[in-house]
C-alpha cells in the first residue's frame, strides 16, 4: 500500500460557514433553475435523470435537479476507497487525512538540446514512464502522463497506447479517461493487468457535458471504476470572473456525473476535481498558476470536506514557466502547497513544463523533490516522550555538551528532516570544488541513474503482453479507416 503523506493537523479554511452555505444555495438554485446541459447522442443518462425525478427536456437535453435529490447523492458517495494497482504495494485508499501526487500532462515532449517542443519517440516516452515509477513522491499516473502523445501513433490510439505503456513499465495506479471511445480498451487492459485504477471525465463548461465524456462515465461505473469528475471553466470566459462565482458553476458542473453515478450505483466512489483557471486578460490566454487558483481551490476542497468527500486538485502542476526556472518551482509550490494543506486528496504537480502542453522526466524529477517537501511539512511535529527528549536533554547538560554522537541523533535526524535527491546542499566550499552543479545537473545524474539501475517491481507475464497486443489490434480494427485521415 502506497502510504501517501499524511497530514498530521486540520485542513485550513478559507470560508466560512456561512460562505459555504451561500455557495451551497448558489449550487442548489442553478441545478434547479438553470440545470445542466448533458449533449448525448443516446438517452441512457437522461433517461435515468428523468426515472430518479428530474425535470428532463430531452430536446435540449436539459436536465434540472431536485434539490433533495443533489443532497441524497452526495450523501452516497463514499468517504475514502481503494484502488488496486498493479503491484499491492502501490495500492491507494483515497480520502481523509492523506495527500497524494499525481503529474500533470503535456501535449508534448521538450526537447532538452533545442527546448522546442516536439512528440517523444516510444523509447523517449516508455523511459519517461520506469522515471517517474521509480519516482517516491509520485504516487499513481495520470492519463496524459508523462506525455499525451507518442511519434508515430495515430491521435486516435494515443490515449490506449500511452495506457498500455504505463501498465506495462509502472507497477503504480493508473489514470485514465475518455476520446474517442478509447476507454473501452483502456478498461480491458486493467482487467488483463489487474489494476482497477481511476477514470476521470471533464465537463464542456459553462454547464454541459459531452456525449464522450457521459458515455465513457456510464461504462467506467458499470465496471466499477472509481470517477474522478472535473469542471474546466476558465473564470471570465467561460465561468464568471469572481471566485464564488467561478465556485459554483464548478461544483454544479461536477455534481452532475457525481450524481449520475449514484443512480447507477449507489455508493459508487467518486472524487470531485477542480480544473479551472482565471483569464490573464492581457493576453486572452488562461492565466495558468495564478495564485488566486491556489485560493479557488481551496475554496473547492473546504466545500466538498463538509461531505467528507476527497478532492482532485489540479491546477499547480500547470505552470505558466516555459522552462524548468525559478518561476516554475514558485509557480508550482506555492499552488500545491496551498492545495495539500487546504485538504485536497490528489494533488497534480510532476512532470508539466508548460500549461498542458509540454512536459519531461526531468521536470517530474526536480518537482519530486517539491512533492516531498511538501509532504514531510503535512506529517507535521510528533510529540512523544521519545522526540521530547527530556532524559537526553539532562544527560548532556549545557555546554560543553552535544549531542553529534548521541545514538538518538543517529536515529532522528532521518525522520524529522527531508533530504533532497535534486537540490544541492553541500556548502559552499564543497559546491565549487564539486563542479558548481546546479539543481537540473543532479536531475539530470539521477534520470541516467534511473534508467540505468530501475527495475518495474512486478514484470508483466507473457499472457498479460499478449493480451494487450490483442486489445491494441482489436482497437486498431475498431477505428479502421479513421487511422488513414
Amino acid at each position: 500500500m502506497t502510504s501517501g503523506f499524511k497530514r498530521r493537523f486540520k485542513p485550513f479554511d478559507v470560508l466560512t460557514a456561512g460562505d459555504i452555505d451561500a455557495i451551497e444555495g448558489g449550487v442548489l438554485e442553478i441545478l434547479e433553475r438553470v440545470g445542466l446541459k448533458f449533449d448525448v447522442d443516446q438517452p441512457e443518462a437522461l433517461n435515468i435523470f428523468d426515472d430518479a425525478g428530474c425535470t428532463v427536456d430531452f430536446e435540449e437535453k436539459i436536465v434540472k435537479f431536485p434539490p433533495g435529490l443533489v443532497q441524497e447523492g452526495i450523501r452516497k458517495c463514499p468517504s475514502s476507497f481503494h484502488v488496486e494497482a498493479r503491484d499491492p504495494n502501490n495500492d491507494l485508499v483515497v480520502g481523509g487525512n492523506t495527500v497524494y501526487f499525481q503529474p500533470g500532462p503535456g501535449m508534448w515532449y521538450l526537447d532538452t538540446e533545442t527546448m522546442e517542443p516536439r512528440f517523444p519517440t516510444r523509447q523517449e516516452f516508455y523511459d519517461a514512464v520506469r522515471i517517474y515509477d521509480a519516482l517516491p513522491n509520485l504516487h499513481h499516473f495520470h492519463n496524459n502522463s508523462p506525455n499525451t502523445n507518442i511519434e508515430g501513433v495515430h491521435p486516435l490510439l494515443s490515449t490506449i497506447e500511452t495506457y498500455a505503456a504505463r501498465a506495462r513499465y509502472s507497477t503504480k495506479v493508473n489514470y485514465f479517461s475518455q476520446s474517442h471511445e478509447s476507454d473501452r480498451f483502456n478498461i480491458e487492459i486493467a482487467k488483463v493487468v489487474g489494476a482497477r485504477g481511476l477514470f476521470g471525465i471533464g465537463s464542456a463548461s459553462p454547464l454541459c457535458w459531452s456525449d464522450d465524456a457521459i458515455s465513457a462515465e456510464i461504462r467506467a461505473v458499470k465496471s466499477g471504476m472509481p470517477l474522478i469528475c472535473c469542471g474546466g471553466s476558465v473564470w471570465g470566459a467561460s465561468a464568471p470572473a469572481t471566485m464564488a462565482g467561478e465556485l459554483v458553476t464548478n461544483i454544479a458542473e461536477s455534481l452532475g456525473p457525481l450524481i449520475l453515478a449514484q443512480l447507477i450505483d449507489p455508493g459508487h466512489p467518486v472524487v470531485p476535481g477542480t480544473f479551472t483557471f482565471p483569464t490573464n486578460m492581457s493576453t486572452g490566454a488562461p492565466f495558468f498558476c495564478n495564485i488566486t487558483i491556489a485560493l479557488a481551490s481551496a475554496g473547492f476542497a473546504q466545500f466538498w470536506r463538509r461531505y467528507r468527500i476527497p478532492t482532485q486538485l489540479i491546477e499547480a502542476a500547470i505552470p505558466n514557466a516555459k522552462v524548468w526556472d525559478f518561476q516554475s518551482g514558485y509557480e508550482k509550490g506555492m499552488n500545491a502547497l496551498v492545495q495539500a494543506q487546504a485538504g485536497g486528496s490528489i494533488v497534480w504537480i510532476h512532470g508539466t513544463v508548460h500549461g498542458e502542453l509540454t512536459a519531461h522526466p526531468l521536470q517530474a524529477i526536480l518537482d519530486d523533490d517539491i512533492a516531498g517537501m511538501i509532504g514531510r511539512f503535512l506529517e507535521g511535529i510528533e510529540v512523544s516522550d521519545e522526540t521530547l527528549a527530556i532524559d537526553l536533554i539532562e544527560e548532556v547538560g549545557p555546554l560543553p555538551g552535544f549531542y553529534l554522537d548521541r545514538a538518538h541523533t543517529r536515529t532522528w535526524w532521518r525522520n524529522e528532516q527531508y533530504m533532497p535527491q535534486s537540490a544541492d546542499t553541500s556548502t559552499l566550499a564543497e559546491w565549487q570544488m564539486g563542479g558548481r552543479k546546479s539543481a537540473l545537473d543532479l536531475a539530470k545524474e539521477r534520470m541516467e541513474d534511473i534508467l540505468k539501475n530501475h527495475e518495474v517491481s512486478v514484470s508483466l507475464t507473457s499472457g498479460q503482453e499478449e493480451d494487450i497486443q490483442k486489445i491494441l489490434e482489436e482497437a486498431r480494427e475498431f477505428y479502421g479507416h479513421r487511422l488513414d485521415d
